[in-house]
């Protein structure tokens, strides 16, 4: 531990063997330490400073690798370091001796800065309450009070199916194109109650209403199947995310005590973004689907803290051809081609796959009763390849048929 010796106040605080020592000590390291400090009586105040700055910037939320945080406090630390006058009296006392109160500021304000520093940095949460309170449009709430689905149909056909516990605010009226604006007026909804729905009183803020829109608020989690309308946008509002469809069926959750907000689509296509993109604006008034687009059997999963958004299959893919057209799960010495293609029709994902390799390798099985899972498994084993799930799609690597 020689190359202590010659350590300033901000190189221990930065150390690693160091601020192991500091928050978690074992008796190993705490005895070392200890025999070094008796053969180095002269950095003991220095080693107590730093171990006293290590222990003020550990907010358990606040990353000590930020570099916001570590510039706050390497600018104190070297304000401390500075060999003024009044700075080198203080300094050269025993930490414990005549400026106590001196370091005991120093420290409060350091764990204050970081903490102003993480919370700076953290997404700024946004909440159903807030979402409804900002539309300039009459609304009326429904909330499902009822330990069974709610339905929940609206004027232009759609039909929104509320989880138990789960509540949405939506216009009375949808504008329309002719109108370019909602309906507004000076009635409220009062308080008649449909299985469990509330039907509030309008709400009104200082949010923006362009024209030709649909647009809802959602907290908890719903099951949408919209009408279709392609001069019309359908707009999900649920706290930091926004879906856009034109018309489609799909799955949201949302609830303001979790982590996370998830979309997951069931039919058609939707596009997905954050209201806090820099595009936001452009995209909803885009009249193409523009964000991360999802389609049958995949979804996004929003993350609050670091507002990421990863696209990926849903945990249990469905069949979504028509009912009409059964899909067809029996193969008899099928080319693997036939089958990546019978499953995609049916499945609606995208099967990526070596066409070179593994276009010829034939597949005998009948997978009816399986799911999608089971049947990629099973195929895999047939054709000596193997598959994982990438951005919504199925990715399958192998070397080809083995030749016996």
């Amino acid at each position: 531990m020689d190359h202590y010796r010659d350590f300033s106040l901000g190189e221990f605080v930065w150390d690693k063997p160091f601020r192991s020592w500091v928050l978690s000590p074992t008796r190993e390291e705490d005895e070392t330490w200890q025999s070094w400090l008796d053969a180095n009586p002269d950095k003991r105040e220095t080693v107590e400073r730093a171990r006293q700055l290590v222990l003020s910037i550990r907010p358990a939320n606040a990353s000590l690798s930020s570099p916001e945080k570590r510039k706050a406090l390497e600018r104190i630390v070297e304000r401390l370091e500075v060999r003024g006058p009044e700075v080198v009296e203080s300094l050269h006392l025993p930490w414990y001796a005549g400026r106590p109160a001196r370091i005991a500021a120093m420290l409060v304000l350091l764990a204050g800065l970081a903490w102003i520093f993480w919370l700076r940095h953290q997404p700024k949460a946004i909440g159903y309450d807030q979402l409804v309170a900002a539309a300039n449009v009459e609304m009326r709430e429904t909330v499902n009070k009822t330990a069974h689905p709610l339905t929940v149909p609206l004027e232009d056909g759609s039909r929104i199916t509320l989880d138990p516990g789960s509540k949405m605010s939506y216009p009375a009226h949808f504008s329309s194109s002719r109108h370019g604006g909602a309906r507004h007026g000076g009635a409220r909804h009062g308080g008649a109650r449909h299985g469990g729905a509330r039907h509030g009183g309008a709400r009104h803020g200082g949010a923006r209403h362009t024209g030709a829109r649909r647009e809802v608020f959602l907290s908890g989690k719903a099951f949408f199947d919209i009408a279709k309308d392609p001069s019309r946008p359908f707009f999900v509002y649920a706290n930091e995310l926004v879906t856009k469809v034109l018309g489609t069926s799909f799955t949201i959750r949302s609830y303001t005590n979790e982590r996370e907000v998830s979309v997951a689509v069931k039919t058609g296509k939707v596009a997905v973004f954050s209201r806090e993109d820099p595009d936001a604006t452009e995209k909803q008034s885009s009249r193409e689907l523009t964000g991360v687009v999802i389609e049958p059997n995949q979804q996004v999963v929003f993350v609050r803290k670091t507002v990421k958004i990863t696209k990926s299959l849903v945990p249990e893919p469905e069949v979504v051809a028509n009912a009409g057209a059964a899909p067809h799960f029996e193969f008899d010495e099928a080319p693997v081609s036939a089958v990546f293609s019978a499953l995609q029709s049916a499945y609606g994902i995208e099967i990526i796959y070596d066409k070179n390799i593994m276009d010829e390798c034939p597949v005998t099985a009948t997978l009816t009763e399986m799911s999608l899972y089971e049947k990629l498994d099973l195929i895999c084993k047939a054709v000596d390849a193997s598959y994982k799930s990438i951005d919504g799609r199925i990715v399958v690597e192998g070397k080809g048929c083995r030749n016996n």
